[in-house]
């Protein structure tokens, strides 16, 4: 676990994530916000890292692995297909564009929101830290469907308008 930490570092590093872009991100067909979104996705492999160091020295780690889990796959894995496909997708069916670049935006921010609410929520519940931090799980499960759902509904809605539009 400690190798995925320097891992996600390095990577960060070695694609200078967080330094300043020396040209503008190429935002056509997307929304503004899609380079934010990407660097997020890499935060959330590093708080998945983490949280798997901290997993392998408790003894009682059942909620830290969980979160570390839904750090990676939802955090960084689906954030980066929900940025990345919106983006590419389009292109490869025929260079449409982009349905809703407003959908797009929904979708990752919910994607998130939902996301920091599950891998909060389950260490603090499954840790028995915040009792109350269980009914936050089925709230955090809504929020990321709801995600899921208008993502689905953008890319439909872009595959099957017959002229491209870009709200």
């Amino acid at each position: 676990m400690i190798g995925f930490v320097v891992c996600t570092v390095v990577a960060s590093a070695a694609l200078r994530l967080l330094a300043r872009a020396e040209k503008p991100a190429k935002l056509t067909g997307v929304h503004s916000s899609f380079p934010v979104f990407i660097r997020l996705s890499y935060i959330w492999a590093f708080v998945a890292a983490l949280l798997g160091v901290w997993a392998a020295f408790t003894s009682n780690a059942h909620g830290i692995w969980g979160a570390s889990r839904h750090a990676l796959t939802v955090g960084f894995l689906s954030t980066m297909v929900f940025a990345i496909g919106q983006r590419v997708l389009p292109a490869f069916s025929g260079m449409k564009v982009l349905f809703s670049t407003k959908l797009m935006l929904a979708a990752l921010a919910l994607l998130t929101l939902g996301c920091a609410l599950r891998v909060s929520s389950e260490v603090l519940a499954y840790q028995e830290l915040v009792h109350s931090a269980w009914s936050w799980l089925p709230v955090s499960a809504i929020t990321e469907m709801t995600a899921v759902t208008l993502f689905a509904i953008n890319l439909i809605l872009t595959f099957t308008s017959k002229r491209p539009s870009n709200s």
